[in-house]
């Protein structure tokens, strides 16, 4: 397809998208949430996948993904972090409607990018960007937790830089470290994912 071509076509695709109709609107509320002690705490909500930072009521930073963030049962706070959050969803009108368009926009300024850059280069000498992980660990990972994994009790403590400490029921300890979403105890690498107040390790619940 000639360079033209593909421009008419991106043209066309960004048409469309903006001729989408906006994504539904939730009502949206308030909810407080405080890290005591600088300790780490969960606030139960239904985010519908929406949260802000309202107004920090701590002397401690509200950092979002360091020490406060959210998933679909609520919001976390950690490392001193308190505020008010609104969540659930953008309460705007007209506003909301306004937003999608522009978002329809973007993606279609982005799908015409991407035409013209697929055609500009060789896909013999294309490399995919690198993934680059690295930084603080955060808040909703930071602690100690008790669960039961591969049949056994256990105690996993993971510190805000990286190391992880872990007690068997049984008798015995492990160290290892966390990074991205993974902790590796003597070359076993486990996915973690937060979960209401605790974690996820391989979807075993581990609690606070």
């Amino acid at each position: 397809m000639s360079t033209s071509l593909q421009r008419r076509a991106a043209v066309s695709a960004l048409v469309a998208l903006t001729a989408l109709p906006a994504a539904p609107v939730f009502a949206s509320y308030t909810i407080s949430c405080e890290s005591r002690g600088y300790r780490y705490q969960y606030c139960g909500a239904n985010t519908n996948g929406y949260v802000r930072l309202l107004q920090q009521t701590s002397s401690s930073p509200c950092i979002r993904g360091r020490s406060w963030g959210s998933d679909g049962g609520g919001v976390w706070v950690n490392n001193g972090c308190s505020g008010q959050f609104e969540v659930g969803g953008n309460s705007g009108g007209s506003s909301g409607n306004n937003a999608g368009a522009a978002v329809a926009a973007v993606a279609g300024l982005a799908i015409l990018g991407a035409i013209i850059a697929n055609h500009e280069r060789s896909d013999d000498n294309y490399e995919p960007p690198g993934y680059y992980s690295g930084g603080a660990v955060p808040g909703w990972a930071v602690g100690t937790f008790r669960g039961t994994l591969w049949g056994q009790g256990q105690t996993i403590q993971i510190s805000p830089d990286g190391g992880v400490n872990v007690w068997y029921n049984r008798g015995g300890s492990a160290n290892g470290w966390f990074s991205g979403s993974t902790i590796t105890i003597n070359n076993n690498a486990m996915n973690v994912q937060p979960s209401g107040g605790g974690i996820l390790v391989n979807g075993s619940y581990f609690g606070r």
